[in-house]
Formats: structure tokens, C-alpha cells, sequence
């Protein structure tokens, strides 16, 4: 079994408070406001008195904290990729908190509609629109979230429409925000309260104008054009050159493309370099399995590729770290991989990685001369391939006994999200502190 020592227990606290710095600001924000609402309160009575009141205002409160904070998440900023270490994780903070705050905000009128029965006519004011504006905007941002999750959740959407819902659901939010500032309430009432929540919800109203309006004309954008495609059953690669300035990235990174062909629009889609950052074209692979991605063999040479970015941490424990590296490759995970690899291959460097390709069938396999190559003259890497089709799921259990020649490693696992939460749980089993099992799980925002 894998034990950590007490030098291992250093670097997994250091890394839990790195990665968690993001969900503690969160954690204190909703803690600040509850202690704030409760200062706004004349006595505690006050409190007990009215549970179903005092239930609505600090649901109100919290949903539309995380509502603001939930807008500031999705505009790529990177101190707030640093918070929570990279940007994979920033859009999983995103979906969690985003509904949490519909659950919150959706109680916040029933509980009050449920607390002015037996009064029907009361408590449909709560639900239908009247000749009260502020009141009115709180029952149109309710009904617009509860329009938009119902599509998200239950429709299978183009990209493009599911992006124009989660921007309707920012315009929600806003209505929202506008809501709770006009009416009278404990955000009226108590000035630090008050100053708390305008605080917030500038925060997120500046987040929302940003990536509404301004991160496609002040973002970092860099242009390329497309020099060579070839592909091999379902997978593309796109080499493309710089027009002007280069992209700066570290292997492992990612960057949002979107193309100046006609027939794929100009909608912008994470794609991970597969090539070096000292290469001088760049090289992204991509599989076709989606609406958009099938559309990528339209792609021509000569085409210019538009680049936002770069973004991800998934290779800083590579980059930055000294300590064995156990790599877990699944399918077209391997991107990240392949920029690292191309990266080390040409380092003097001799850091101990095991790397384990896994496909379904020999025939998927289409990166494994590339990866015998780059690791030819590196006697401190070993490689092993991994066919479901022949030997099974694979699984931590039946490479004990490779795993067991390193000590003190760091697992990094690129692939199926299914992949992923069953190694997670299977490095678990056998003693691996989950701060040293990185991944990387990107849903698109």
C-alpha cells in the first residue's frame, strides 16, 4: 500500500489550500452574509418569530451571492483560474453554485407565498405578475431560470443555443439583483448589509459585460493560419502557423478556437495543443464527435484560426514538480500528453514518468508510434499500452506491481469522465492522498 510520510503531508496540505482558496473566498462570502443579515435583525426573536420570513430573506441573500459569484466564474479571468486551479474546476464551482442558487432563489417566493396562505390573493402576488415593477422583476428572473434549466436539463441543445440560454439565465440574474435592490428589505434597512451585497452585485453585473461584450474585443487573442490537416479515422489534426504574435503556452494547456471558415461559424471551442510551445507551428487535435466537431474535416489550408487563451493548470505538476509522474491516458486524452512528452523529449532532463495509453481496439491506437518515438531515447520513461478490447478495463489494481518500482508519485489522468471517477476512487483504495491524483474534467462555458 502507498502511505504518505510526513514531507508527503506538507505537500498535500499545501496543495489541498491551493486548490480549495477558491471554495474557502466562497465558503466566508456566504458566511459574512448570513452574519450580516443576522446583525440586520432587532432581536433574535425577530428570527423565531417568522422562520418562513427569516427562511426566504437569507435564501434570498445567499441565492443571489452565488448568482453573482456564479457570473464572475464564467469570464476566464486567470487569478480566478489560479483560485481554483484551473479552469476545468472554475466551471465545476460554476455548475455547483449556479444550482444552488436556483434552488435557493426558487424557495425564496414560496416560502413567502406558502406564509401568506391562508390569503390566496397574497400569496399570488408572490407568483404573478402585478402593477409593481420591483416585485415584477423578481417573478420574471424566476420564471426565465426555471424556463432555461428546464431546456438545459431535459433538451439535448446545439452549443450554440445552450450558450444563449446561460446567457439568458445572466440576464435573469441581473433582474434578480435589480429586484433585491429596489424592494424594502434587509438590504435596505441595514447599511452594511447593504454595502455587502451592491459590492457583489457590481462584481457580477462588470462579470457578465465582460464576457458578454468585451472579452471577444479585449481578450487575449491570437490569430494563426492553418498550414496542414491530416486525420486518422475520427481524429483531426490542425497545424497552423502564427500570423503575427505567438501564443505563449506550457504544455498541458488549452486554448478556445473558433475558425474563419464559414461552415463552422465562428463559434470558439476548447481544443488542447498536442505540440510543444518551442515548436513553431502549433499542432491541436481534435475528435469528431460532436455537432461542431464533425464539421472540422470542412476545415482548409489557409484558414485562419482565432485563439483565446491560453488556460489550464493540468501541466503545472509537471512543469513545476520533481517527484515520479504516473500518467493515465484514455482515447483523445492524450493531447495533453503529447504536448508534454514533445516538450520533455527534447530536455536533458531523465524525470521518472509511467504512461499508460489505454484504447478500445488496436486500431485506436493512433498516437502510439508518435509516443514510442518521443520516449525512444528516454531511459527514465516507460510506456505501456492498454487495450480494453484485449485486457480489459483497466484499472490500478492490475499494475500494482509497476506502480509499486515508484515512490511518492503524482498521477495525472486525462480521458473519459467515467475514467476518471473510477481511477480517482481506485487510487483511494490503495492510499494515494486525492490531492496527488490530478485531472482534468473541462465543461464548456
Amino acid at each position: 500500500m502507498q502511505r504518505l510520510n510526513s514531507i508527503n503531508i506538507q505537500d498535500a496540505a499545501y496543495s489541498l489550500m491551493k486548490t480549495n482558496k477558491g471554495k474557502n473566498i466562497i465558503f466566508a462570502s456566504v458566511f459574512i452574509t448570513i452574519i450580516l443579515w443576522f446583525f440586520s435583525k432587532t432581536s433574535f426573536s425577530e428570527i423565531l418569530d417568522n422562520p418562513l420570513l427569516s427562511l426566504s430573506q437569507i435564501f434570498s441573500l445567499i441565492g443571489l451571492l452565488l448568482m453573482m459569484t456564479s457570473l464572475i466564474l464564467t469570464t476566464r479571468i486567470r487569478k480566478v483560474e489560479d483560485f481554483f486551479g484551473g479552469l476545468d474546476r472554475v466551471y465545476g464551482m460554476h455548475h455547483i453554485i449556479g444550482s444552488v442558487s436556483f434552488v435557493l432563489l426558487i424557495n425564496h417566493p414560496l416560502l413567502l407565498a406558502v406564509k401568506a396562505l391562508p390569503n390566496i390573493s397574497l400569496a399570488l402576488q408572490y407568483m404573478i405578475p402585478g402593477s409593481f415593477l420591483p416585485y415584477n422583476l423578481g417573478i420574471f428572473a424566476l420564471y426565465v431560470m426555471i424556463t432555461g434549466l428546464l431546456f438545459i436539463v431535459f433538451i439535448r441543445l446545439p452549443y450554440h443555443v445552450w450558450k444563449g440560454l446561460h446567457t439568458t439565465m445572466g440576464f435573469a440574474g441581473i433582474m434578480g439583483a435589480t429586484h433585491a435592490l429596489l424592494i424594502t428589505s434587509d438590504i435596505a434597512v441595514f447599511l452594511p448589509l447593504r454595502v455587502w451585497m451592491i459590492g457583489w452585485i457590481i462584481l457580477g453585473f462588470l462579470g457578465f459585460i465582460y464576457i458578454l461584450i468585451f472579452y471577444d474585443i479585449i481578450g487575449p487573442l491570437f490569430t494563426y493560419e492553418i498550414t496542414k490537416l491530416d486525420r486518422v479515422l475520427d481524429v483531426v489534426n490542425i497545424y497552423a502557423k502564427p500570423i503575427r504574435k505567438k501564443i505563449e503556452f506550457v504544455p498541458g494547456q488549452f486554448a478556445y478556437i473558433s475558425f474563419s471558415n464559414e461552415k463552422l461559424g465562428s463559434e470558439q471551442h476548447p481544443y488542447s495543443f498536442s505540440s510543444a510551445p518551442e515548436e513553431k507551428e502549433i499542432r491541436i487535435t481534435a475528435k469528431m464527435f460532436g455537432d461542431y466537431t464533425v464539421k472540422l474535416p470542412f476545415l482548409r489550408v489557409g484558414d485562419r484560426m482565432y485563439l483565446k487563451g491560453p488556460y489550464g493548470k493540468f501541466g503545472d505538476v509537471y512543469i513545476e514538480g520533481k517527484k515520479p509522474l504516473v500518467w493515465i491516458v484514455g482515447g483523445i486524452g492524450v493531447t495533453p500528453f503529447l504536448s508534454m512528452l514533445r516538450h520533455h523529449s527534447q530536455l536533458i532532463e531523465e524525470r521518472k514518468i509511467l504512461l499508460f495509453y489505454c484504447f478500445s481496439t488496436k486500431e485506436e491506437a493512433i498516437f502510439s508510434d508518435e509516443i514510442k518515438r518521443l520516449i525512444s531515447e528516454k531511459k527514465s520513461i516507460e510506456a505501456y499500452e492498454w487495450c480494453s478490447a484485449e485486457k480489459g478495463r483497466f484499472s490500478v489494481n492490475k499494475v500494482l506491481e509497476i506502480l509499486e518500482k515508484y515512490h511518492n508519485y503524482d498521477v495525472q489522468i486525462c480521458g473519459p469522465g467515467t475514467m476518471i471517477d473510477n481511477l480517482q476512487n481506485q487510487f483511494r483504495e490503495i492510499d494515494v492522498d486525492e490531492n496527488r491524483v490530478l485531472f482534468e474534467r473541462f465543461q464548456m462555458v
